[in-house]
């Protein structure tokens, strides 16, 4: 198909082909980038989150315990002097601050092994997170996806808990040390027996995963809208530039090797006066059009020359040929036997006439 192309057409397709061919290439490449780089950016995000959740625990611990244990008596616990509580509860403020609209459903739980409140009790998935905290003391942070039944495809970002204040032993270290009140409330059984730095749970936040797809989806096609408009701009300035540098000088060679095998240029003259603006067009250029530009004019003039050679040469084998013809026919009357006896007659009377002299 692309031998009966022309040649502006054919360097479009071509392009065309290679723009195709590369987009997809780069195309896969790009979304790879930008979904890692939405990934990246989400886990960064939920990590902020989670080591904001960290502050207000320690706040809690540090600063609102000391002064609400000034207040609270044997027979009262209150859920406020646990840092994990505020917490949580200050993420469900901070969900409650945005409008529907804004679409925040990121879920966060503080998932332990062992913890006081039930709730708080890791699954199979948090578990094998929880798993590699404690194997591998390098690894300090773990992101991915997790399908959760009936909610769809979450992108997750964890990070280890372990007790970094030692006044949290004071409620999590042996059942006879809590406070009543709390073992009335949850029980001796869960959230004792901790041990400080020791990873007890994995800090996780849930993400939508489609909302980590949309961002890396307008990315892509911003991207790629930008280059395909970008590609066309090139494609079409080239278009502009192609026909006047090489589709117009090439058609210009073409159409003077046409006229020269029908024989329509018999001398260098009528050359000059039909094709001699462009041709002296390409010569003058310093580019490969331009050598072959003179290659080709050096091949018109030889081709003039030669076959200006060989009409002499006609011409002459011709006046050849009318003499040798001329002399044949005379031949020819010279032997018949009419010219012989003319020429006999002839002699005889000049013979009478001599003697008669």
């Amino acid at each position: 198909m692309l031998n009966r192309l022309k040649l502006a057409p054919k360097f479009t397709l071509i392009l065309l082909l290679i723009f195709i061919v590369g987009s997809a290439l780069g195309g896969l490449g790009l979304s790879r980038a930008l979904q890692y780089q939405a990934e990246s950016k989400v886990s960064a995000e939920g990590v902020m989150l989670m080591e904001s959740m960290r502050a207000v625990r320690r706040y809690t611990s540090q600063e609102v315990l000391p002064i609400l244990q000034r207040y609270q008596n044997a027979t009262e616990f209150w859920p406020e002097v646990v840092p994990a509580y505020s917490a949580r509860r200050t993420f469900e403020l901070l969900s409650e601050t945005h409008e529907p609209s804004q679409d925040f459903e990121y879920r966060y739980k503080e998932a332990v092994l062992n913890p006081t409140n039930p709730n708080d009790l890791v699954d199979d998935f948090e578990l094998a997170l929880v798993q590699t905290f404690l194997e591998d003391a390098d690894v300090s942070r773990q992101s991915g996806y997790r399908q959760m039944p009936e909610r769809g495809l979450f992108f997750y970002s964890a990070l280890p808990i372990s007790i970094q204040d030692a006044s949290c032993l004071e409620c999590h270290s042996t059942p006879d040390v809590a406070p009543p009140a709390m073992l009335e409330q949850y029980g001796r059984e869960g959230g004792f027996d901790w041990q400080l730095d020791e990873i007890l749970g994995t800090q996780i936040v849930y993400i939508p995963a489609e909302e980590v797809f949309n961002d890396a989806r307008q990315a892509f096609s911003g991207v790629m809208g930008l280059f395909i408009l970008i590609f066309a701009i090139a494609l079409f300035c080239l278009n502009a530039l192609l026909k006047p540098l090489v589709v117009q000088p090439v058609q210009g060679l073409a159409k003077l090797s046409e006229k020269l095998a029908t024989d329509d240029i018999k001398t260098v003259e009528e050359l000059d006066t039909a094709e001699s603006r462009k041709l002296a067009t390409v010569v003058n250029r310093q580019d490969e059009l331009g050598q072959l530009g003179r290659v080709f004019q050096k091949m018109v003039n030889e081709v003039i020359a030669r076959q200006q050679r060989l009409r002499q040469q006609i011409r002459d084998l011709k006046i050849e040929i009318d003499q040798t013809r001329k002399t044949k026919e005379v031949q020819e009357i010279v032997e018949t036997d009419y010219f012989q006896s003319l020429q006999q007659k002839a002699q005889q009377f000049r013979k009478r006439k001599t003697d008669d002299d």
